[in-house]
């Protein structure tokens, strides 16, 4: 599964699956990678992909990056 991770404020960021279907909420983008990591560990058959983070910042409203897990 491919998962997508963004933050909506400082106080809420979304997992995604790659279509855009919410998955869970959480507190801090470190907590929902947490749960990727955790997903693809109990899931050793399924092929791991990078993960799309989007933060959102008051300078740069579309900053992301591509983080392993």
């Amino acid at each position: 599964m491919k998962f997508c991770i963004r933050e909506w404020n400082e106080n809420t960021v979304v997992l995604m699956t790659e279509a855009g279907h919410v998955l869970s909420y959480f507190a801090s983008v470190s907590e929902a990678l947490d749960a990727c990591s955790q997903w693809y560990f109990s899931n050793d058959t399924e092929l791991k992909y990078n993960v799309v983070v989007n933060y959102k910042h008051k300078e740069v409203m579309n900053d992301s990056f591509t983080r392993t897990v």
